[in-house]
């Protein structure tokens, strides 16, 4: 009879062996391996993300210095070499424009206004990729084998660089402060060429070093600082104008330092073929137009419609634009059961005809300066559901020409935006308010005129000191009590 204790493969009524088998074994072992390799790659991704942030910080603080200390040698030599630095922008109805300029739209909107200034009769653009060609404006974009050898921002600063010396214009114009202010500010220092800072994402750009900005390199700093804070509010204090889009950037700007004579409230223009559009069938109920990016915030959108869907099954909902996260909302929208309520349109060129098929417009960023996209929407006579963020209170009177909504508490939005819904006179009143509003605000004619006063003031002679102290005072004063 076999030996239960020489034989581990005997198995009596009172004795059974409790070694595993080799397949069971395995797949243990396996499971223990993958749980230690999924938590060494996230010690490793965490590690990574931190040393990418850490190089981030660095890095933005060795850019800011470095043009901070340029700008004081070229102070410094004017003082030595004054005949170096006398004025070089000797063509008084050319200015240079530099920028990403991602949206053909978003682009004509701000420079429709400058050609149309009387003092303005060529712009000059500096950016990265081939734009449509437009009567006044010509492209000095850096070649594309050039951007490959050096990198796209050191060949958009050469190019930059060349163009104003080559054409000597009025002014240079950055969008964004980093980098491209930043690349105005200090080739115009140096060439002697006035230099204007368009804030048009608002005091995010500047905010704790511009952590929170849209900008690739500001954003993976991750933390704020207070030295990077301190060099930008500083760099901003050195341009001739900053052209921002309400009273909350303006405020900001005065309580840092910078003059109030330097600071002037310019919007994007709003073509007049939105204010032309005949209203017609409203197939959607909601409509959405930007890119699908994370600060968008379309996921908060979505969540808002999958709560509408309780209130009113029917509700339709469109969202205009393209961007690196159009796949992930559809899966979203199809998690959420709202695949046949939402519809992705994709980019578009016919925005206003889609406008004049919907009945309210809705925005859900995380944060904004003065969406021009709102804009057009209020011009096609839509009332506008959007967070109270930025300088969208610029435009909107809650109650009046759109209504304020959380975007994120879903069901909270859900249930003011069912309530206006149901209401369409309050709707259509809405839209006539909303369109007379941006008339006034945001007409090409209008923002023309604003821009003639800028230059206009740019190249004046210098006030002595008592004019400009009271100048500033009297500036100071009426942006306390707006």
């Amino acid at each position: 009879m076999p030996n239960a204790a020489t034989n581990p493969q005997y198995c009596g009524t009172k004795l059974r062996s409790v070694a595993p088998s080799s397949a069971l074994w395995h797949r243990f072992a396996t499971g223990v391996e993958a749980v230690d390799r999924r938590k060494q790659e996230d010690v490793m991704t965490h590690f990574k993300r931190q040393l990418d942030a850490h190089l981030a910080r660095w890095l933005v603080r060795l850019i800011l210095l470095s043009v901070a200390l340029s700008i004081k040698l070229a102070n410094i030599l004017r003082w030595f070499i004054p005949a170096r630095f006398r004025q070089q922008g000797s063509n008084p109805h050319r200015i240079l424009i530099t920028g990403s300029f991602y949206n053909e739209a978003w682009f004509d909107s701000h420079v429709t206004p400058l050609l149309a200034a009387d003092s303005i009769e060529e712009v000059l653009v500096v950016t990265d990729r081939a734009l449509r060609e437009r009567p006044g404006v010509r492209f000095c974009n850096p070649s594309v084998k050039l951007q490959q050898r050096i990198g796209r921002i050191p060949a958009r600063a050469l190019a930059t660089w060349r163009t104003a010396r080559r054409e000597k214009p009025s002014c240079l114009m950055g969008y964004h402060i980093m980098p491209n202010a930043l690349l105005c500010l200090l080739i115009g220092r140096w060439l002697g060429i006035p230099t204007i800072y368009q804030m048009t994402g608002g005091p995010v750009q500047l905010v704790d070093g511009g952590v929170g900005s849209e900008n690739a390199l500001l954003r993976r700093q991750l933390k704020p600082g207070r030295l990077r804070a301190s060099l930008m509010h500083h760099l901003a204090r050195q341009f001739d104008r900053i052209i921002v889009r309400g009273k909350q950037a303006r405020h900001y700007l005065f309580d840092r330092g910078v003059a109030p004579t330097r600071i002037d409230i310019i919007p994007g223009a709003v073509p007049s073929r939105y204010f032309d559009v005949t209203r017609a069938e409203c197939p959607y109920d909601l409509i959405a137009v930007g890119r699908l990016v994370d600060v968008k915030r379309y996921d908060r959108l979505l969540a808002i419609v999958a709560e509408l869907k309780q209130r009113r099954p029917d509700i339709r909902c469109a969202i205009v634009g393209d961007g690196p996260l159009r796949n992930a909302l559809e899966r979203q929208a199809t998690t959420l059961g709202i695949t046949d309520l939402v519809t992705f349109l994709g980019k578009r060129t016919d925005v206003e005809t889609l406008l004049a098929q919907a009945r309210a417009y809705i925005l859900t960023s995380e944060n904004e300066g003065l969406s021009i996209a709102m804009m057009e929407a209020m011009a096609a006579s839509l009332p506008a559901i959007v967070p109270n963020i930025g300088e969208l209170g610029e435009l909107l009177v809650d109650g009046e020409t759109g209504s304020y909504i959380d975007a994120t508490a879903p069901s909270e939005a859900a249930d003011k935006i069912d309530a206006l819904l149901n209401n369409a006179d309050a709707c259509e009143n809405m839209g006539v308010a909303a369109r007379d509003r941006v008339r006034n605000f945001a007409a090409v004619a209008t923002v023309a005129s604003k821009w003639d006063e800028v230059f206009a003031s740019l190249h004046q002679p210098n006030l002595n000191a008592t004019e400009s102290d009271n100048r500033n005072r009297q500036i100071a004063n009426t942006a306390v009590q707006s």
